[in-house]
């Protein structure tokens, strides 16, 4: 048996930083030339997201209200801890799309900030959870 320290019930702590990692890291994919054929055949009044981040996915938005989700009743489901279960939805506007937060815990976000609701536009990055989504319509494709 050993025997007991004295003032053994004194601890020290080192608190430690809290390590930030940029959503620009090198895990976010590049556009593929599919994406961008696919992209370039959108119907009028339809758009795209694009995962860049999470699990390669692309999602087409052709209705009035896409609702987004952990639920598996969502029209996009995106199932991580990280995701509410009634998140977010994509509402036809004039000319395309806006998303709007549907009380989620975590946020709804367009290019890094935090809304309850945002009209969007080509190259915006919607984030819901870990999932990064990049929104285009087919004017985002440049005929030549």
């Amino acid at each position: 048996m050993t025997d007991p320290i004295e003032n053994a019930g004194e601890t020290t702590s080192i608190g430690l930083p809290a390590i930030q990692i940029p959503l620009t890291s090198t895990s976010d994919r590049p556009l593929s030339p599919s994406d961008v054929q696919t992209i370039s055949k959108l119907a009028p009044g339809s758009a795209l997201l694009v995962s860049t981040r999470g699990p390669e996915s692309r999602y087409l938005l052709d209705e009035d209200v896409i609702t987004v989700g952990r639920d598996p009743k969502a029209d996009i489901l995106l199932d991580d801890f990280t995701v509410s279960r009634q998140h977010a939805l994509f509402r036809r506007v004039k000319g395309g799309y806006q998303v709007e937060d549907a009380g989620s815990l975590n946020g709804t976000y367009v290019n890094m900030k935090r809304v309850d609701s945002a009209v969007l536009h080509n190259g915006d990055t919607i984030i819901i959870g870990r999932y990064r989504l990049m929104y285009f319509t087919k004017a985002a494709v440049v005929s030549q």
